[in-house]
């Protein structure tokens, strides 16, 4: 009898042993640090990938518009087409709206060498653009204004000079392309009365009416 109490009391113990450590044990794979994991990388996904490259397209055309170049000087060259007429041209639009210009003809024949120049213009005008259209890829922007109108002939001993009020009309065209060059169509009007002889109740009467084509460069 004493014999079998032993032998089950050794069974006992072998069972349970085993249980009793793997109690103690902490489970496998179970962070006992109190440490903070650190974080994976974070990776971008082709979609923000494709939306920073589509953004960054966007501003590269952006600085390559075909608008106005607000603040800039633009030097270029003024043709007659009414009749025969070259010189250059200056224009600098300060804002989105407003402006300034000169030009500086001289005409005669169309072989006009020194003694062959019959008059010189020069008008200086402030302008107003009425608005840009097109795109990007061409702006067009219309503007008017209005200045004076010097008018000199017989450049050699200037024997006639009138100064006029004058209005001008004309449209501006910018290309992406080309960004910083603009081509303008324009009419000038001119009253036919000085400044001198101006009166308001009469006001001028509408003078010599003049056709030209402007080139502009615009430098920063």
């Amino acid at each position: 009898m004493l014999r079998i109490i032993r032998a089950s009391a050794l069974m006992t113990v072998c069972v349970l042993a085993p249980t009793a450590l793997l109690a103690q044990e902490p489970a496998v794979g179970v962070r006992t640090s109190s440490a903070s994991p650190v974080a994976a990388p974070a990776v971008n996904s082709p979609f923000e990938t494709g939306t920073a490259f589509s953004a960054a397209v966007v501003q590269g055309r952006r600085g390559r518009s075909a608008g106005p170049n607000i603040g800039a000087v633009g030097l270029g060259a003024v043709g007659g087409l009414t009749e025969f007429e070259i010189g250059p041209s200056f224009r600098y639009w300060a804002n989105e709206r407003f402006g300034v210009q000169a030009h500086l003809g001289f005409g005669g024949d169309s072989d006009f060498l020194g003694d062959d120049v019959q008059y010189l213009r020069f008008e200086p005008t402030f302008i107003v653009a009425i608005g840009d259209f097109g795109s990007d890829a061409v702006n067009v922007r219309p503007y008017a204004g209005g200045g004076i109108r010097v008018f000199r002939t017989d450049i050699g001993s200037f024997d006639d000079t009138s100064v006029k009020p004058a209005g001008v009309g004309g449209v501006e065209v910018g290309f992406r392309g080309a960004p910083r060059l603009k081509v303008s169509g324009e009419l000038s009007v001119s009253g036919e009365n000085d400044l001198d002889d101006f009166n308001f109740g009469n006001g001028p009467s509408i003078g010599g009416a003049r056709v030209s084509a402007l080139l502009h460069y615009f430098f920063d």
